[in-house]
């Protein structure tokens, strides 16, 4: 009886709640980088001639990325092991600073003082532009809410609200015109890539909490969060564009 309950208990423990929703959103994913690097190749004459290379070789990066998380996933019972407990602070950490990092693309708002005085002055076809900041803004108070629950025996809520927060970060919020956006906005008037990194940064911290590669995921989500950020700051500065 004993052994029945451990073994009932490893399996509980193991067990990846919305297992189909983070391969859908995986394969989503996938899919919009793909599109990203087509609509890039096509517009690549508006940026600097060595943001090009860089760029599609970050692109190509992420859709290794995304695959080798497809290809691991279904085997997550045969491989995953609990992370310990600095892996799942790092985890956490990341995530929380993911949000932050991606707030750069647009000059580190809605997190600056200035945003109240900010908000009455956007024009009314940039009203998405308000979501977008509700949703940076909701992003960062909801996974600091994950993180403190984590640790509190709710795990598995956790870690599906960290799928769930992947999903809406892939809905179109983005419709400022520029050269990564305007074939989304023509398409379904607004555009999926400002938060597609924090998806795909969230999908990582899913699996890297369920005992997927997660030192390798730490360093996945630095790196991504890092690039993010270092994006914004080229289109802060102007350097890219």
């Amino acid at each position: 009886m004993e052994t029945f309950q451990m073994t009932e208990t490893i399996s509980d423990d193991r067990s990846l709640p919305l297992r189909t929703l983070v391969l859908l959103l995986l394969t989503l994913n996938c899919l919009i980088c793909v599109i990203m690097g087509l609509n890039f190749l096509n517009a690549r004459e508006s940026f600097p001639s060595w943001f090009g290379p860089v760029f599609l070789l970050a692109i190509v990066l992420l859709i290794c990325i995304i695959c080798f998380y497809i290809w691991q996933l279904p085997r997550t019972l045969e491989l995953s092991k609990r992370p310990t407990i600095y892996e799942t602070g790092l985890i956490w950490l990341l995530l929380v600073l993911s949000p932050l990092c991606t707030s750069a693309l647009h000059k580190f708002y809605p997190f600056r003082p200035g945003v109240i005085t900010f908000w009455p002055e956007i024009p009314t076809q940039f009203n998405i532009l308000k979501y977008n900041f509700i949703l940076t803004t909701g992003s960062l108070l909801i996974i600091l809410v994950l993180a403190v629950l984590y640790p509190l025996n709710r795990r598995t809520q956790a870690v599906t609200g960290l799928a769930i927060l992947a999903a809406i970060m892939l809905v179109p919020n983005d419709n400022c015109n520029n050269d990564f956006n305007l074939p989304w906005i023509r398409w379904v008037g607004a555009s999926p890539l400002m938060f597609m990194p924090n998806s795909i940064v969230l999908l990582i911290g899913y699996c890297g909490l369920h005992g997927i590669w997660p030192r390798v995921g730490i360093l996945l989500i630095a790196a991504i969060n890092a690039g993010v950020f270092l994006l914004g700051l080229g289109h802060l500065t102007r350097v890219i564009w």
